[in-house]
């Protein structure tokens, strides 16, 4: 079996950084994926850009923003208004009605579609619907890609638990991450095998040559299948704070073209999304 990489710019419609970043990148080829806040403030200029170049992107599948000081205009979703963004994960956890979130993750899928825009694949942000907080919004998420035939980003396999959280993985989480696996198996949806990417703040990843040595390893660490590494790159602009500095060295790493030299090096095919659609996993 082949060893694939996706390389995925995510938060595109974020801001006015995130997306001169992306744009670049993609104008470039230096990546080969980006993932649309449908709810963001610069969505609608992410959209007409990645329809003017013809480029899919991902659904980002948006349903609340802890980070109010950060995100300040990111205050409403397509369908719900502004009471469908849950700000707070707790608020998520208890107040959410699985029939709300699941308009909310069609309405931010038409976003993208009716703004001429296509959609190869659908993910989520903060992790919302990958069953972190304890609710089943995974098989809203997987029921919808179902009916839109879209791959999802969850890994096969616990290499990005163990890697997130810095350690091994209690069975009883292995087991829940598996039943969320067959839940995608049993309604077709196809996953990645592996899944990629740096969860370390400003305090510990302290200078660019870090962060660059841990996405390089994790070309090097490539294994069958198809692996997406998944990075936030934009502008510098100081007025966010110090873990902004994190989204330029990512920029910084996208744009040097260093991880497609050593994917190259390593025998590791760089794809996109439509690897799912033109072979079988």
């Amino acid at each position: 079996m082949n060893k694939y990489l996706i390389i995925n710019a995510d938060d595109f419609g974020l801001n006015e950084e995130q997306n001169e970043a992306i744009k670049e990148l993609l104008e470039n080829k230096l990546i080969t994926s980006t993932s649309l806040m449908a709810v963001a403030p610069e969505a609608m200029d992410a959209t007409e850009f990645a329809k003017r170049v013809s480029f899919p992107v991902g659904v980002h599948i948006t349903l609340n923003s802890d980070e109010k000081d950060l995100y300040p205009s990111l205050t409403g979703a397509p369908s719900l208004g502004k009471d469908g963004l849950w700000y707070e994960s707790k608020n998520l956890t208890f107040k959410a009605k699985h029939k709300d979130v699941r308009a909310e993750l069609e309405a931010q899928y038409q976003y993208i579609i009716n703004s001429g825009a296509k959609v190869d694949h659908a993910d989520s942000h903060c992790g919302t619907v990958y069953g972190i907080n304890g609710r089943r919004f995974f098989l809203d998420a997987f029921d919808f890609c179902k009916e839109h035939n879209l791959p999802f980003r969850f890994p096969k396999t616990v290499g990005f638990l163990e890697r997130q959280l810095g350690m091994n993985i209690p069975a009883p989480v292995v087991k829940i991450q598996q039943m969320i696996v067959r839940s995608a198996e049993k309604r077709g949806v196809k996953l990645l095998d592996d899944l990629v990417s740096n969860p370390w703040s400003m305090d510990k990843i302290k200078d660019y040559d870090t962060l660059r040595k841990y996405y390089l390893d994790a070309v090097d660490n490539c294994t069958d299948g198809v692996t997406e590494i998944f990075l936030h790159p934009a502008m510098p602009n100081e007025s966010y704070g110090k873990e902004w500095q994190k989204r330029d060295f990512e920029y910084q790493l996208l744009k040097s073209g260093d991880l497609l030299t050593r994917a190259k090096e390593k025998d590791v095919q760089v794809v996109s999304w439509d690897i799912f659609s033109n072979r079988q996993f």
